[in-house]
């Protein structure tokens, strides 16, 4: 079935949130990216960005100039994202720009929504 949610995934996500929830709040706190990239059209991309606090959210179907104004705000910090690979190219390459390299990319798996070619991701200023 194409639209339901299975046991593992339910198990997964509340292992998750209990592990969140048991974390200090200051490892809490430095463990959150500066900017947490998603896409409001993809169903497991919209789940991921909700485990984060909404200021640090940023929707790429907002479009690139909009995108490229919240990197100027990252300065030293983390981005992480979960998105096409298509944005993740052009996300990768405008962040390049901004001192930013790519520290993780793994091809994420869309069993909701049926889409290929997602991307978990996560970029950084080298230190």
């Amino acid at each position: 079935m194409r639209g339901a949610v299975d046991r593992r995934t339910l198990l997964r996500s509340g292992t998750l949130a209990v592990a969140s929830v048991a974390m200090p709040a200051s490892a809490h706190a430095a463990a959150l990216p500066a900017l947490v990239v998603f896409d409001s059209r993809v169903a497991e991309s919209r789940a991921f960005a909700a485990a984060f606090p909404l200021a640090a959210r940023h929707d790429v179907a907002l479009g690139p100039l909009a995108l490229a104004r919240r990197l100027a705000t990252v300065g030293q910090g983390r981005v992480e994202g979960l998105t096409g690979w298509s944005d993740w190219v052009m996300l990768r390459s405008a962040a390049r720009g901004r001192g930013l390299r790519a520290t993780a990319e793994q091809a994420a798996e869309a069993p909701l929504s049926g889409r290929r070619h997602l991307f978990r991701w996560s970029m950084a200023v080298p230190a």
